[in-house]
């Protein structure tokens, strides 16, 4: 679809987008201590798991912007950091999988923690988001199921507002991890997300990643009531009709679609999370 990131506006079946013959729905408001790679990867792999309704590929857009950043919050003090006697990177699944069963009983967590190589996982899936890309092909267990549709409000296409509930159990996956636990113990497991982020090529700290991406993400405006959208010349798909909506990113879109109630709640703990850590993405509270 052209230029609306990798969500495809689907009409319903029988025609044109009927009226919508209900209300606005509102906002119902926003929503461990071993778990540091878990609690950091269920929150921004949270912000990844809506991206699979589609199944096409967006062509890149432009970068949206980044909030700016205020001074370094206070890091961990060095006794609040548990340390590990960490595997090999090959062989660290068993690792991750004990300590995040400890942590949570979330399903969708429970479904990422069945697949295999969760460290090197988790580390793409931050680099994609860190550059405004779309990690879906890291993701497919996350996938929500039904499909995306607009409505019609007058002569205004506008976002469903019922879609959003569709991603409510991302944004309770993410809630359920004590954001403040996990990044104290951040430092636990850079080792290996270090190794696996040197893996990709890259050269700059993990910490770097993980700041550009949520604070890229704390970006998004949590929108309250209707978001327009319009036919592209192409026919075949919407944009959005705020240009200002239209340049974010494509990260940063996929989050915009959730919806204002999950956006809050998985910007809540990302922002807890990056002052936990002491990451400049911290933004106020």
């Amino acid at each position: 679809m052209a230029g609306i990131g990798d969500y495809e506006f689907q009409a319903p079946p029988d025609g044109p987008p009927p009226p919508d013959t209900t209300g606005p729905t509102g906002p119902d408001g926003p929503n461990v201590a071993r778990i540091v790679l878990i609690g950091l990867a269920v929150l921004l792999l949270a912000v990844g798991g809506y991206w699979f309704f589609a199944g096409r590929t967006a062509r890149p857009s432009a970068p949206g912007p980044v909030a700016a950043a205020p001074p370094p919050a206070p890091k961990a003090a060095a006794d609040e950091v548990e340390h590990i006697d960490l595997p090999p990177l090959d062989d660290s699944d068993a690792l991750v999988r004990q300590r995040i069963g400890i942590l949570s009983s979330n399903r969708l967590v429970t479904a990422w923690l069945a697949t295999r190589g969760l460290v090197r996982n988790f580390v793409a899936c931050v680099e994609n988001i860190s550059h405004g890309m779309n990690p879906s092909r890291h993701l497919t267990v996350l996938k929500p199921g039904g499909q995306f549709r607009v409505i019609t409000r007058g002569s205004q296409v506008v976002i469903d507002p019922r879609n959003y509930d569709r991603f409510t159990p991302i944004a309770d996956a993410a809630a359920s991890v004590d954001a403040r636990s996990a990044g104290r113990l951040y430092q636990s497991f850079k080792p290996l997300l270090q190794t696996a982020y040197d893996e990709l090529g890259n050269r700059e700290p993990i910490d770097e990643a993980v700041e550009r991406a949520i604070a890229g993400l704390l970006a998004v405006p949590a929108i309250d009531g209707d978001v327009r959208v319009e036919q592209t010349g192409e026919g075949i798909g919407y944009q959005y009709a705020d240009d200002r909506l239209q340049e974010l990113n494509g990260a940063q879109k996929q989050l915009l679609r959730m919806g204002p109630r999950n956006i809050r709640t998985i910007q809540a703990q990302l922002r807890t999370f990056a002052a936990a850590v002491g990451l400049r993405a911290a933004g106020p509270n």
